[in-house]
């Protein structure tokens, strides 16, 4: 009801709005704003509300705005002109003519030694500046003493501090850095827009403001590379990691690792290899890659084609592959945390391995699980690897887990033996992380795909940060908003479980006996050897069984058009049409426990949500079906994953305050460090004075966003935890005084500000 008024106001107000348009742009006789005497001639919105101007006041109050987008009246109507364009009144009419405009920038306190600072600014070369409102021509200002004749005029750092980025060095086209943080965001909202289509609306905006001029793409792309790397210095200096996750350090729960192969890259002829700025930094080196694998495949000998579980054929379950003629890299292998946050990756040149896992494995060993889509096939060819290569034994210290979706889809007791919901100490953990991950990273190919190498690395480094500093500025809410469902998922859980073993009469010493039924049914093999017949019917029926349940899965999913959908539909009646036959044939069989076809169909369905158990599966000894058990089973895992997974979110709250406690020790030891350094006139990493004292400047800033990043969480996490949790490991009363100290703080940064 609300939504349906708001829209009948809208309508209701549509002629207004379309009256009120075309009314902004009429023209009356308005008197310049500032010297009350002359007409106005130009109009300038980001003047407002004194946003009429005579000819001879623009002149005067836009020396100093050069960059504002003005509006003549003389043609009849508003139309923009560029900076570089005045008006003048000659002989009783208006006119148009040229004038020289400088590029705002800093100027010195004084070019010379001479007592009076008497200069005379006159017109230097040609430069061009790129803002979000598109592309300026404008011109340097040289200053000349009138004394000496010295003259001075903009270099580099004179750029830098301006807040210009030069797109080669001999700064012929600046870029302002705000255009960069803009890209970077927008870059990191919508990973599919490509540099390309952003230089284009900085081309419409020009354009649409009266000026000419195309941005160049490629040198766009080559300068923002060039300033997120110095960024990202700045950044290692300040004592950041981008990839690190502050609750997961220093003990991590799990990892997820996945392969994604959207993320390809063609092939390119005549390339230059270049290395990128961020070669090694999140995607793995792909030499240290390359020699890793072969390092495996020398020592163990790898068996062709997809490995199966069940029935079920997984395309990510090799233990080699043919590299693809078309392309270069094939995709990435990324490993996150369960928090989201993006650890490591590396390029995929032989489709997913599993020599890529065990790599990432190898680089995140401080982690307790690892939890993967093809887990029962990975852990023995990994014990099987490293038996062979004695240095990768610590490998096998590491627990595994099957994510809980791809658990679905393998066999009933592979999901009941390594299902993250069945591993005790991994609390909640879906183990799926990495697919909300490869969401995010899948839109990215449609520009990486077609990029130089070098570039591609970058640009997916560049988002990869950009993820994780958005993950980190809501770790705190994310955990928050988390623990409170583990809490009323607990209670849930619980009251269920209650309530199913008063439907079985299964008590607690019952109920422990069956968890055990259902593993101890899981870790046994096969039933007894059948005949080859009879074996081979039961293969059938599984096999068909699992086949159509996936096509019914993925039908929506994986297929967006209804003529491809027709076709499944019609493989899936086909194919139940031969399962049922199958079931008949096998019923047919003596001395065999029949199959219930009505209890198959309805399974089927896609409101079924048990799996399906076949009679030569079941052990039942003591009347009570392994599927009954199982279903309390399930229940009882999932109430005590929900009781470690309160635990685990204590825990990491405590990691995230240290974390931001040992930050702004980090942060504070520094500035005492460089602060010695600069009172000995020794500067640290090469860097001038100048730099060595805008580091102290930086390091400040960090220190006050850490220390209110640290009240912020530690109010969020005290909101929802009991009174006598401890957040970090201090002495008493020390988070209590540093909450209610900001305004301490602020006056403090300001005496050491001063210092500097």
């Amino acid at each position: 009801m609300r939504q349906r008024e708001v829209e009948q106001c809208w309508q209701q107000a549509r002629p207004h709005n379309v009256d009120n348009l075309l009314s902004a742009q009429t023209l009356y006789q308005v008197t310049c704003n500032h010297c009350q005497t002359r007409d106005a001639v130009i109009r300038c919105g980001e003047c407002m509300p004194l946003e009429w101007f005579c000819a001879e006041c623009d002149q005067l109050a836009h020396k100093r705005h050069t960059l504002h987008s003005r509006q003549t009246t003389m043609a009849g109507f508003l139309q923009y002109i560029p900076p570089t364009e005045s008006v003048k009144l000659v002989d009783g009419r208006y006119s148009v003519s040229e004038q020289d405009c400088f590029l705002p920038t800093a100027f010195p306190k004084s070019i010379c030694s001479c007592e009076t600072n008497d200069v005379a600014i006159s017109v230097g070369r040609s430069v061009t500046l790129v803002c979000i409102n598109g592309r300026y021509d404008l011109s340097l200002p040289v200053l000349t003493c009138r004394h000496c004749s010295k003259q001075w005029g903009p270099e580099f750092s004179d750029f830098v501090r301006s807040g210009y980025w030069p797109a080669t060095m001999q700064a012929q086209t600046l870029f302002h850095q705000d255009l960069f943080s803009s890209f970077e965001a927008m870059k990191t909202a919508a990973p599919g827009m490509s540099r390309q289509a952003f230089t284009a609306m900085l081309d419409h905006r020009t354009k649409q403001f009266g000026r000419t001029g195309n941005v160049n793409a490629d040198a766009f792309q080559r300068s923002f590379l060039q300033y997120v790397y110095c960024k990202s210095e700045e950044g290692k200096l300040l004592g950041k990691d981008p990839f690190i996750c502050p609750a997961c350090s220093p003990e991590m729960v799990a990892v997820s690792v996945d392969g994604n192969r959207k993320l390809y890259r063609f092939q390119k002829t005549n390339q230059r290899e270049e290395p990128g700025f961020f070669d090694g930094v999140f995607l793995a080196k792909d030499s240290d890659v390359s020699t890793f694998v072969e390092e495996v495949r020398g020592a163990v000998k790898s068996t062709s084609g997809k490995a199966m579980c069940g029935e079920t054929h997984w395309s990510a379950a090799r233990e080699t592959s043919r590299q693809s003629s078309k392309l270069d890299e094939e995709g990435v292998e990324v490993a996150v945390c369960r928090h989201g946050f993006l650890l490591k990756g590396l390029n995929m040149y032989r489709g997913e391995i599993f020599a890529y896992p065990m790599f990432l494995q190898k680089s995140l060993q401080s982690a307790k699980f690892l939890a993967m889509d093809v887990t029962c096939r990975y852990v023995p060819y990994m014990n099987k690897v490293s038996e062979a290569l004695t240095h990768l034994k610590p490998l096998q210290e590491m627990r595994h887990c099957l994510s809980v979706m791809h658990a679905k889809a393998h066999n009933t007791k592979c999901e009941i033996l390594w299902s993250a919901r069945n591993q005790e100490g991994v609390g909640t953990t879906l183990g799926e992380e990495v697919e909300q991950i490869n969401s995010y990273l899948s839109r990215c190919a449609l520009t990486t795909k077609y990029m130089a190498k070098s570039v591609r690395i970058d640009m997916l480094t560049v988002h990869a940060m950009g993820w994780n500093q958005r993950k980190e500025d809501g770790l705190h809410i994310a955990l928050s908003s988390r623990f409170k469902k583990t809490v009323e998922k607990t209670c849930e859980v619980s009251e269920n479980l209650k309530k199913l073993q008063d439907q079985m009469h299964c008590c607690d010493g019952m109920l422990k006996q069956w968890v055990a039924d259902v593993k101890q049914w899981a870790s046994s093999g096969s039933a007894a050897a059948s005949v080859d017949a009879v074996r081979g019917l039961q293969i059938s029926i599984e096999s068909l069984f699992v086949s159509i349940r996936h096509k019914k899965h993925f039908l929506y999913i994986h297929n967006d058009r209804n003529k491809r959908r027709q076709k499944i539909t019609q493989k899936i009646a086909k194919e139940k049409k031969r399962l049922l036959e199958e079931i008949v044939r096998y019923n047919q069989k003596p001395d065999v426990d029949l199959v219930d076809t009505s209890s198959v169909v309805q399974n089927l369905s896609s409101k079924a949500d048990e799996r399906m158990i076949w009679p030569w599966q079941e052990q039942n000894k003591d009347g009570v079906d392994i599927l009954t058990k199982k279903k309390l089973f399930d229940l009882h895992m999932l109430a005590s994953r929900l009781a470690e997974e309160k635990e685990i979110l204590v825990k990491e709250m405590m990691q995230h305050c240290q974390y931001l406690k040992e930050a702004c020790t980090k942060v504070q030891s520094l500035m005492a460090s460089i602060s010695g350094s600069i009172q000995t006139g020794s500067y640290p990493n090469g860097f001038t004075e100048k730099g060595s004292k805008g580091l102290i400047c930086v390091l400040q800033r960090r220190l006050k966003d850490l220390k209110l990043k640290q009240r912020t969480v530690a109010g969020a996490y005290r909101g929802i935890l009991e009174p006598g949790v401890r957040l970090v490991e201090e002495e008493d009363g020390e988070l209590e005084e540093d909450m209610d100290s900001q305004s301490d703080d602020s006056s403090e940064d300001e005496d050491d500000g001063e210092e500097v």
